[in-house]
């Protein structure tokens, strides 16, 4: 008789904390459900069975009961199967306790660079989350003449701001550099599409490239392209392979689609990320914030990259590409 009872107020207990779901957590999905949905930039997304699947699995009975950190493995996790990309819900930071026995981390450098061979110069960049001066300085050590081949070596960069991206471009090539397009919600709600290569060839260029002028024409415009002006300064003379890997992201991805159009360099390695979106922050509750795309992205040919990647010119093995561009496509003089 004890044993009946006890699993009665087991499962009564059990039942109770899925039927009174965490409330606190239930306000966090709530305020970050009405923001996504209320600014992210194209809504077509929302309306897909995988957008509905992960709205119901992080609402679910089971998902509401764990604890925060499997809560958020979970939306990690979950995020993959949606239809867009750049989607996070972060927890904010604790703050570690440091300890007296620890001692200091080496830090690796963002930007750096080495001779390989008295021909061949290595670059490595290793995140575009910086301002342009690291790789400008590194690019103006290697110089336009000194080597005859240039290795870039991007992978496992997942992205960052435009600014490094634009000093390389513009060490490789002194054309205009067209660099996509970018649609905000406000196309999207007068279009039930991407932007077709002829109202591509309309839209309004970006003339002031801060993060402040990006941020007015996302506010003012429903689309507009980026294309940074040739010019007439030197460039590098030799050749140029990029190094890339499933993890070379976001706005890395605009930078090696174009070197690959142009053939400017020859992209080794596998399919980029395809995380090709421009996202911001917007705080959820005091303890979240949410990052989310606010506008698409194509190419100045009209095609879109994110979940689709760019493709290497030469496919092989990431982690065996240096050996490979040294192997195969430079001879040591």
């Amino acid at each position: 008789m004890k044993t009946i009872v006890s699993v009665c107020i087991a499962l009564f207990v059990l039942g109770s904390t899925y039927a009174n779901p965490n409330p606190k957590r239930k306000k966090l999905l709530d305020k970050t459900f009405t923001l996504l949905e209320a600014n992210i930039a194209n809504p077509a997304w929302l309306d897909t069975q995988a957008y509905r699947d992960f709205k119901e699995t992080l609402y679910s009975d089971a998902a509401m009961v764990l604890s925060q950190e499997d809560f958020d493995a979970l939306i990690k996790k979950e995020r993959e199967a949606l239809p867009f990309t750049h989607f996070q819900l972060r927890p904010k930071k604790r703050k570690k306790k440091k300890s007296s026995s620890s001692t200091p981390t080496k830090r690796v450098p963002i930007v750096s660079w080495k001779e390989l061979q008295p021909n061949t110069a290595y670059l490595r960049i290793r995140s575009f989350s910086i301002r342009a001066q690291p790789v400008i300085e590194a690019l103006t050590e290697i110089g336009i003449d000194r080597y005859e081949h240039l290795i870039i070596d991007l992978r496992n960069n997942t992205g960052g701001n435009l600014e490094g991206p634009i000093a390389l471009g513009t060490f490789l090539t002194n054309q205009p550099i067209d660099a996509g397009v970018y649609l905000t919600r406000k196309w999207y709600e007068q279009h039930d599409r991407p932007a077709t290569p002829e109202e591509i060839q309309s839209f309004p260029f970006l003339k002031d490239m801060t993060y402040k002028g990006i941020n007015k024409m996302f506010a003012d415009e429903a689309a507009f392209r980026m294309v940074i002006p040739g010019h007439n300064n030197p460039v590098f003379k030799g050749k140029v392979y990029v190094l890339i890997n499933q993890y070379t992201a976001s706005a890395n991805e605009p930078l090696i689609d174009l070197f690959k159009r142009e053939k400017v360099a020859t992209l080794v390695g596998s399919t980029s990320a395809g995380a090709m979106l421009s996202a911001q922050y917007f705080k959820v509750t005091k303890d979240y914030k949410m990052f989310l795309p606010i506008a698409d992205y194509q190419t100045a040919t009209g095609t879109r990259i994110d979940k689709v990647g760019v493709t290497p010119d030469i496919e092989v093995d990431p982690t065996t590409a240096l050996k490979y561009v040294l192997e195969n496509l430079i001879k040591d003089n």
